[in-house]
């Protein structure tokens, strides 16, 4: 490792353990790692590594032998995992040791984590299809750039076999964006065929999306009291599930940066179709978030929105989000069934009400595909009646 890596190295530790003192971990817990991440440097140095080579799986085996493994393994992974959300590595250390992938291969899974924030957990199981793929065009003797759409569903017929509908499903989806990218960002394919690789749709319940009237939307609000540094974070996010729509996961991720005060704007990021949005917030919503923010977010350093109320204060989870919301449903008395995700079909449908297209509606939702999102949307009864019976309702 030449001086500028290490010095690179020996800052990033500097800012990680700030990071974990800022979040509330304790003293002998930031000793423990300061030591382990100083013998880690070290361990790097003999011999010098690229930087490229330092948080590799076969690295971190290496140092898990001189040691307590343990905590050598979440000390060095730890770092690993901030300095991949810092983006100053691909890829955080892999649970196992991986197929390296043909450069275009590679290239993609880095813009999925990099331009269309998928999760780690996303491009893992990205990378299984791609594994798969390219061993399918070695095995064959296939190129690439000259594949046909018959060779492409006879992969997905051989990979899909042993796979659950749902699974099946997902992996196609996997390998459209795939096709997608290798026609649109890099020219490698001559035709579009993820246009032609079709998924079927899979219907999951005997009965549609369930979304909530207006008076159960009111019996909601009523019975949330924002006293308590929780209750603060909850009326907040039903606030912001219900007024636009968006998925828990990707409340989870919002951050500071993500919300103009001044202009009344979120700026959505991380989309689960990969589609960022800047969308206006409504003013209660807006004086939700704020009030969350002067009497219930703990002073921390950490840029993203809603944080744990409790020490070390890290950033909130997807499923903390749903339970923030299903709790309030159950306080509210509204019915067993109701999910979070009732909010975002109620959104849905409010808009459909107002006149919304089902077009703009799909671009608000952040939907890949426009059957999505009819799948959202429910027969608009007031509309019927005044078209039909000539009522005014």
């Amino acid at each position: 490792m030449n001086h500028k890596d290490s010095k690179r190295l020996s800052q990033a530790v500097e800012q990680y353990l700030l990071q974990r003192i800022e979040q509330g971990y304790p003293d002998t817990h930031i000793d423990t790692q300061c030591k382990i991440l100083q013998d880690f440097r070290l361990f790097v140095e003999r011999p010098p590594k690229e930087w490229d080579e330092i948080f590799t799986l076969e690295i971190l085996k290496e140092f898990m032998q001189q040691g307590d493994s343990n905590e050598r393994r979440r000390a060095v992974r730890g770092l690993a995992k901030f300095l991949y959300q810092q983006r100053q590595i691909s890829h955080p250390i892999p649970l196992k040791s991986r197929q390296k992938l043909p450069e275009i291969f590679e290239a993609y899974l880095h813009y999925c984590a990099t331009a269309r924030y998928d999760t780690e957990k996303t491009v893992q199981h990205i990378r299984r299809v791609l594994e798969a793929f390219c061993h399918y065009l070695r095995q064959h003797n296939l190129n690439l750039s000259a594949i046909t759409i018959e060779q492409i569903d006879a992969f997905n017929q051989e990979y899909n076999a042993a796979y659950a509908r749902q699974s099946q499903k997902l992996n196609r989806n996997c390998l459209k964006l795939f096709l997608k990218y290798l026609y649109h960002e890099r020219r490698v394919l001559k035709r579009d065929f993820a246009a032609l690789l079709k998924v079927p749709r899979i219907f999951h319940r005997t009965k549609p999306s369930c979304f909530l009237r207006t008076d159960e939307i009111q019996q909601l609000f009523d019975n949330m009291t924002p006293t308590t540094p929780a209750e603060l974070r909850a009326y907040a996010i039903v606030h912001i599930a219900y007024t636009m729509g968006l998925r828990p996961q990707e409340i989870s991720r919002l951050t500071l940066d993500d919300i103009q005060f001044t202009k009344a704007e979120m700026h959505v990021k991380y989309r689960k179709a990969g589609f960022p949005v800047t969308m206006p917030i409504p003013l209660k919503t807006l004086k939700a978030i704020t009030v969350y923010l002067v009497g219930g977010r703990p002073e921390n350093n950490c840029r993203e929105l809603f944080l744990q109320c409790c020490r070390p204060y890290r950033p909130v989870s997807s499923p903390t989000v749903c339970h923030a919301i299903n709790a309030c449903m159950r306080k509210a008395g509204l019915p067993e069934e109701a999910t979070p995700y009732w909010l975002r079909h109620t959104h849905a449908q409010h808009l459909l009400e107002a006149g919304v297209s089902v077009f703009e509606i799909k671009e608000m939702l952040g939907h890949d595909d426009i059957e999505a999102t009819k799948r959202y949307l429910h027969i608009h009864i007031k509309l019927m009646r005044r078209v039909i019976l000539g009522e005014l309702v």
